[in-house]
């Protein structure tokens, strides 16, 4: 990812446990959320790009 592209906010639903597991990491790690939900959709998108069309 261009790490000086800019940013776009993104609405979606998580289950509560999952947000609460999220949010004690982040508080553990001082990581923010948001950083650690770039890089899992970065993974994915990474691990399905022979099924990603240019």
């Amino acid at each position: 990812m261009n790490e000086n592209a800019r940013l776009t906010s993104v609405v979606f639903r998580l289950n509560r446990d999952r947000l609460d597991m999220l949010k004690e990491l982040s508080k553990e790690t001082r990581i923010r959320q948001s950083e650690y939900l770039r890089e899992a959709i970065g993974d994915l998108l990474e691990k399905y790009q022979d099924r990603i069309v240019d």
